[in-house]
């Protein structure tokens, strides 16, 4: 039987699968949540001043710092898994995953700032 002497980075890629699966629960828990607000908001049963108070609640913070970490996670994942499928250049492998870090860090600071910031 022929054996694998490289496995590569990820082994087995057991963990990867379990923070995607991990990540998909959260996502699929707290995403709603977004949107019953914006539904509640435009429906009228919400009004500027309790939108405000909502958002500003510190227990809504944390659910969408919870919300942008999982985001992140379950996409980081799932493209890194495609693009080391499917783009079969290494240094072009390793160009593309470094770009999408870089992109994803910057838009999580981005959405991190905007949601620690609406306290004023």
């Amino acid at each position: 039987m022929y054996k694998v002497k490289d496995p590569g980075s990820a082994h087995s890629g057991i963990a990867d699968w379990y923070w995607q699966r991990l990540s998909a629960v959260v996502l699929a828990v707290l995403l709603p949540l977004p949107f019953f607000l914006l539904i509640a908001v435009y429906g009228g049963s919400i009004d500027p001043q309790g939108l405000q108070q909502i958002v500003n609640h510190l227990l809504s913070r944390l659910l969408s710092t919870i919300l942008i970490a999982a985001l992140i996670i379950h996409a980081y994942i799932g493209l890194k898994v495609m693009i080391e499928d499917y783009v079969h250049v290494a240094g072009l492998r390793g160009i593309l995953i470094g770009l999408m870090l870089v992109g994803m860090f910057a838009f999580s600071i981005w959405w991190l700032a905007i949601i620690w910031a609406w306290g004023g």
